[in-house]
């Protein structure tokens, strides 16, 4: 009977000593390998310099255009059985001259191909193209008929020590580690109760002791961060609930602070003598409905992290929200001196989708392009159907561009690029973030392109069910 071991390094012993016959086994193949790869390297030396040889050689023909001569050298290269064809092309890799099996795609080959260069005290140029195909046996073969070749002699060898290595696996770390296996496996029931029982005093047994010992830390830290998470949805929910309360608070003030200030504008009680004053006022109703739009961005961020905004899906004719979308982007392009263009493919179909949502995206991706495209550049609305009978959106501009390494940065909330162009504009860094979540919400794609100092080309691609689904509720 087998005394039993408590240390990992007396269990080992079980598997190094049959590993060390085992070695054995493999010796003559490495030697195999270094002898057939010196073998190898040196043959593969002897073609190349006969390859070599024989280019200079039908060089001379080659210049001469002997033709006759070409063929002749090539037949009589090809009787060795070792070459398989041999192939001569002119400067512009035109076959000119062909000996040997055309087809060796079925046999084990290697091709040499060199340049044919006709030397003489005046001339030194490239003429042709020389290629000697011969056989190759590589290395990979000739192992394994040697390994085949020994494998009767070792086969009972290796059946012998397979069983010392199964049964001394199996006793002495198989076992413990299936145990421990399992007690992992409640991981995925999210069960951190399951503790194993420590059956030996080596080094298994104190990797389960340490199992167990770490099942009691996860259960506090369970507990701790549930605690954590409860305080963080609180917290959340409190952010959400003072946005949307504060966003209704300023709000009140702000929609009488704009409809005072465009009745001043447009002097709907009376003419003003003063052309200062109605300066003024349009600076409140400019001043005003940015920031109107600004606590809009915001109160939509705080509605798609709580998970409350939803689509309103109806059919949405692209033409007709593009073409509204530039009547409101029209006034501020032309005090930029940003041409506004709009290319609708004549076919495009109708889009079923939230109307609000879709204009709200249009405008916050061209604004932002008229934003940031100086004056004299243009910006460019395109809707059409791509290859995959998807519905594209296309908003593209000539402005400054982004860096490469920001364009990931500029999707998040908040983040706007650090230039000192975009530093003279207003906003809250919310435009494309709000966009790519709409997009999303639509389960389509917004990808963003850009240059610096180039332009900007963002691309809206929506699935094929926005359309598909259209078509059933027309036919309907």
């Amino acid at each position: 009977m087998l005394r039993p071991v408590k240390t990992i390094n007396a269990k080992l012993l079980y598997l190094i000593v049959p590993a060390v016959f085992l070695v054995s086994m493999f010796e003559s193949f490495i030697d195999n390998y270094l002898d057939y790869e010196e073998q190898q390297v040196m043959v593969t030396e002897q073609w190349q310099n006969l390859a070599t040889t024989q280019a200079n050689v039908v060089s001379g023909y080659l210049w001469n255009f002997d033709l006759e001569a070409i063929n002749s050298h090539l037949e009589s290269l090809v009787e060795f059985s070792e070459v398989y064809s041999a192939k001569v092309y002119d400067e512009k890799d035109n076959l000119i001259s062909n000996a040997g099996i055309d087809d060796s795609g079925s046999l084990l080959h290697k091709s040499f191909t060199l340049d044919i260069v006709y030397q003489d005290p005046f001339v030194n140029r490239r003429i042709g193209k020389f290629v000697l195909v011969v056989a190759h046996t590589d290395i990979t073969s000739r192992l394994l008929n040697s390994f085949l070749d020994e494998i009767p002699e070792n086969v009972l060898l290796v059946l012998a020590l397979t069983a010392i290595i199964i049964f001394a696996t199996r006793r002495f770390l198989l076992i413990p580690m299936k145990d421990l296996s399992q007690g992992f496996s409640t991981f995925d029931q999210k069960d951190l109760r399951h503790k194993i029982p420590v059956k030996s005093t080596d080094e298994v047994g104190d990797l389960i002791d340490g199992y167990n010992r770490m099942i009691d830390k996860l259960e506090q830290h369970e507990q701790q961060q549930l605690i954590y998470v409860q305080g963080l949805e609180a917290a959340n929910r409190a952010k959400t609930y003072f946005l949307a309360n504060m966003s209704h608070e300023l709000r009140t003030p702000l929609n009488a602070i704009l409809g005072f200030s465009e009745m001043i504008k447009y002097e709907m009680l009376g003419k003003i003598d003063e052309p200062r004053y109605r300066e003024y006022a349009d600076d409140i109703y400019s001043s005003g409905t940015l920031l109107l739009e600004i606590i809009n961005d915001i109160l939509d961020m705080s509605k798609i992290e709580a998970g409350e905004l939803s689509l309103q899906n109806e059919m949405v004719d692209l033409r007709e929200v593009a073409t509204s979308c530039f009547k409101i982007m029209s006034g501020r392009a032309e005090r930029s001196r940003v041409t506004l263009k709009s290319d609708i493919a004549p076919d495009c179909p109708y889009l079923f989708g939230d109307n609000t949502r879709l204009r709200q995206l249009l405008l916050n991706l061209l604004s932002n392009s008229v934003k940031f495209t100086p004056e004299g550049g243009e910006v460019v609305l395109s809707a059409g159907v791509n290859e995959k009978s998807q519905i594209e959106i296309v908003v593209e501009d000539n402005g400054i561009g982004i860096p490469e390494k920001k364009i990931q940065e500029v999707l998040k909330p908040f983040i706007q690029v650090d230039s000192h162009l975009t530093r003279q504009h207003e906003g809250t860094g919310l435009g494309l973030p709000l966009s790519k979540t709409f997009m999303e919400l639509h389960d389509g794609e917004l990808i963003l392109e850009s240059k610096l100092n180039q332009g900007t080309k963002v691309t809206m691609i929506f699935p094929r069910e926005r359309t598909r689904a259209l078509s059933k509720l027309v036919a309907n």
